[in-house]
């Protein structure tokens, strides 16, 4: 019977350190990367209602409020049909986060590809706020003091 609780006990243990335990960054990548497919998802529907519910309402990017950046997707929502976004990595610093990513919008007519932040950054800057992500802009007022800090 000891034997037998030993071994039991040894395997008990065994697929425990066997497991993948996530610590707080990864947790947070993964929160990300649903965040952008539930973007994409969002788009690919014609639900910018969806988006704007990601939004922080302090957003900022490049001079450019959340009025802006409502507009910006209705206007690609009515030049594309689709979008997909592939998340390559994610820059985190305490509750804010930089997602670098590549983003190909596709019509009957064209495809266009965003290398972001680089591109345009509309969606790229976050900030987590009472344990959500939100996209919440770069938090610059002009575009001239963009390429300043560069």
């Amino acid at each position: 019977m000891t034997k037998i609780l030993i071994i039991l006990i040894c395997a008990m243990s065994m697929l425990l350190l066997s497991c993948d335990f996530d610590d707080a960054d990864s947790l947070n990548r993964k929160e990300i990367t649903d965040l952008f497919y539930d973007i994409e998802m969002d788009f690919n529907l014609g639900n910018v209602f969806g988006i704007m519910d990601r939004v922080h309402r302090d957003y900022l990017h490049k001079g450019d409020i959340t009025r802006h950046l409502n507009e910006e997707i209705l206007d690609r929502m009515g030049r594309f049909s689709l979008v997909d976004i592939e998340v390559i990595w994610i820059d985190l610093k305490g509750d804010y986060a930089v997602v670098h990513s590549r983003d190909v919008y596709q019509s009957e007519i064209e495809t266009v590809t965003y290398t972001e932040p680089e591109d345009t950054g509309y969606f790229s800057y976050l900030k987590r706020i009472g344990g959500t992500w939100l996209i919440y802009g770069n938090q610059l007022w002009l575009k001239e003091s963009i390429a300043a800090d560069k």
